[in-house]
């Protein structure tokens, strides 16, 4: 199930996006409200999600900030801030500094409210904003200091300003009193390896083992997010609490379910981070020991189709490819052969949506499918190929003709090789296309059996039913029975196809338009 990630929010007035976030319980009150929303000032929907996704962050350096602890800033550390408020204001002026009156007006004004106390009224917004570009929360006596250094680099770029209003663009001499901070990619490069850095480990290792392909675009996306949610990526800075608190907000804040926090997105932090660990660049990884209690439901009805949802499902792909919907030609084409194969099969949606027209073979004179990875980076989950025998059945229905008129390449996608997002695959969205359709079309809309996996749980039903023995199912299914028995010896495709004939056939093709 593809899940659905934040967007912007659309004002069905205006048609303006917005940018919504709820604000965590925990922080309500230290931020005054209970959502974050602002105008993206954009009905551009690819322009919104853009700033959309910056909004994110920036929601989130809020939240980082409402919870981080006030803390004493060193004497360096606090000019070295006050000179950022120099510079904004010798670059704002610099061009056309204007009279040497308005110089001389704002001059006498800081220097009265400075005079009155009245500091934190003049120069505290400026103070907020440079502490919180640093992600920084100063204690009471930091920023009282940050203040009065924050006044005395304004009345220095004011002075500079008037001087400009005069003519005179000679150097200041005093600018250099400012010392240079250390920003925050500066700071990732001297506090060690990068989460960034762990992933290519991982990614390195993971290839060359041949395992799937398309699992590094997946995990790339569930990394990118924990740094986004970070704010940095300083792999040693990462404590448990941060990846835990990242999984309680994919979960409470997000509304992505427990099973897929745990399996995708805390498994990818998981691996990235032994990654690291297995080179020695950190000592303990930070997601070990981190958690997610999933609650199975109970069980309301078979997982697998039922007789009657079957028939109506494989009834309708007969007439799949003659449907007079603007559907892709080839979309209707899977419609029309994925529940089929996968009947017959009992492969996952995906296997078969991936297939190209070389993977269609004959062994021992038996047409056989070869279910193996393929140029579009979609894999079989377990990185390993089986060879299945096709049920007579299919072959009746002229399977292997369309195999044949689709040529060498993928049967049911023409190759484009255009960008896509992380972990998405042409094989992928036609499997999404196949079980919109098994919904729509078919209509098995109970949302307690998948659209395209119940083929898979149907198909080991009926194998039992059949008294299909337990290592040709295995064999079939490309699962392991765990018995080191079963390394030794090969299933032959003849014993293979005995068994798959065991199937009974669905529907009788011929009458199946009558009905």
């Amino acid at each position: 199930m593809a899940l659905r990630m934040a967007s912007p929010t659309k004002h069905r007035k205006t048609g303006i996006f917005y940018s919504r976030k709820r604000v965590p319980a925990d922080l309500v009150e230290a931020l005054g409200k209970r959502e974050h929303k602002v105008s993206l000032g954009t009905r551009d929907p690819a322009v919104a999600k853009e700033l959309h996704s910056q909004k994110l962050i920036e929601f989130a350096r809020l939240e980082r900030m409402a919870r981080a602890r006030p803390e004493p800033l060193y004497q360096k550390t606090i000019v070295g801030l006050a000179g950022e408020a120099y510079r904004q204001l010798i670059t704002a002026t610099d061009a056309e500094p204007g009279e040497t009156e308005i110089w001389d007006v704002l001059l006498e004004r800081i220097d009265h409210e400075a005079s009155s106390g009245n500091l934190e009224s003049w120069y505290g917004p400026t103070a907020d904003n440079i502490l919180a570009n640093h992600e920084l929360k100063a204690d009471d006596a930091s920023r009282k200091g940050l203040l009065v250094e924050i006044h005395k680099a304004v009345r220095q770029g004011a002075e500079v300003s008037r001087r400009k209003a005069e003519g005179d663009y000679s150097k200041d001499p005093k600018a250099e009193r400012f010392p240079k901070l250390v920003t925050k990619d500066k700071a990732a490069k001297v506090a060690g390896p990068t989460i960034t850095e762990f992933f290519e480990l991982w990614r390195r290792r993971h290839l060359d083992n041949a395992k799937a392909a398309g699992t590094p675009d997946d995990h790339l996306h569930k990394v990118t997010r924990f740094i986004e949610f970070l704010g940095h990526e300083r792999a040693r800075d990462v404590t448990p609490k941060d990846v835990a608190d990242f999984c309680d907000h994919l979960q409470f804040e997000e509304g992505i379910g427990a099973s897929t926090v745990r399996g995708k997105y805390l498994s990818a932090l998981k691996a990235v981070f032994k990654a690291g660990k297995r080179k020695f660049l950190i000592e303990i990884s930070p997601a070990h020991g981190v958690d997610i209690d999933v609650t199975k439901k109970p069980r309301e009805r078979p997982l697998g189709f039922t007789d009657d949802e079957a028939a109506r499902i494989l009834r309708a792909a007969l007439g799949a490819e003659d449907d007079p919907s603007r559907a892709a030609a080839l979309n209707k084409s899977a419609c029309r052969w994925v529940p089929w194969i996968c009947a017959y099969t009992g492969a996952r949606g995906g296997e078969i949506t991936q297939l190209r027209g070389v993977d269609f073979i004959k062994e021992n004179g038996i047409p056989c499918v070869r279910i193996t990875s393929e140029d579009d980076g979609a894999t079989v989950k377990t990185g390993q190929y089986r060879t299945v025998p096709l049920h007579p059945h299919l072959v009746e229905q002229g399977l292997l003709d369309f195999v044949r008129s689709r040529g060498d390449g993928p049967i049911f996608y023409e190759p484009n090789n255009g960008k896509r997002k992380p972990g998405s695959t042409q094989a992928g969205n036609v499997r999404g296309k196949v079980s919109e359709w098994v919904r729509k079309t078919a209509k098995v809309t109970d949302r307690r059996v998948q659209p395209n996996h119940a083929w898979r749980h149907r198909f080991k039903t009926i194998a039992r039913d059949v008294d299909m023995a337990h290592e040709y199912q295995y064999a079939i299914l490309g699962h392991s029975d765990g018995r080191a028995a079963s390394d030794y010896g090969e299933n032959t495709m003849k014993a293979l196809a005995r068994e798959i004939q065991k199937l009974p056939r669905y529907l009788d093709v011929e009458d199946a338009g009558k009905t």
